[in-house]
């Protein structure tokens, strides 16, 4: 039996409306990797902010107050990191401070979409007098 022209014409147009859909399917799974890229690196760039910010304090911590203050810059990442100590004062209960505790507070700025960010940190460290 023969197959008709009309037959043909849907025929093309089945495979036509099928490459379609499929091109449509691909863009949108497309656009959705790339979504998924790039919240994994500001996830991955969050990590790593935390992480130096965690290590600088451990490292810091160790050093007399007046070494306390530092900055460093980061060019890989652009990232300007930051630690100081400010003496920090704590009434006992008694009536009498607390002496030789600092708040050491490390920071870090850096730019994203949203402009310039600052994220600090801080903890509070026991340094005797001697």
């Amino acid at each position: 039996m023969k197959a008709s022209a009309s037959g043909k014409g849907f025929a093309l147009l089945d495979v036509v409306l099928a490459v379609a859909i499929f091109a449509i399917s691909v863009t949108g799974l497309i656009g959705i990797l790339q979504r998924m890229n790039e919240t994994s690196s500001a996830f991955a760039r969050d990590r790593l902010i935390q992480s130096r910010l965690e290590s600088l304090l451990s490292e810091t911590k160790r050093l007399e107050p007046s070494a306390m203050a530092t900055e460093v810059y980061d060019p890989t990442f652009d990232l300007t990191f930051r630690t100081y100590a400010q003496p920090f004062e704590v009434d006992n209960g008694e009536g009498s401070e607390l002496a030789d505790l600092y708040q050491l507070t490390a920071e870090v700025e850096f730019l994203d979409e949203g402009g310039a960010q600052l994220e600090r940190v801080s903890v509070l460290v026991h340094k005797p007098s001697r």
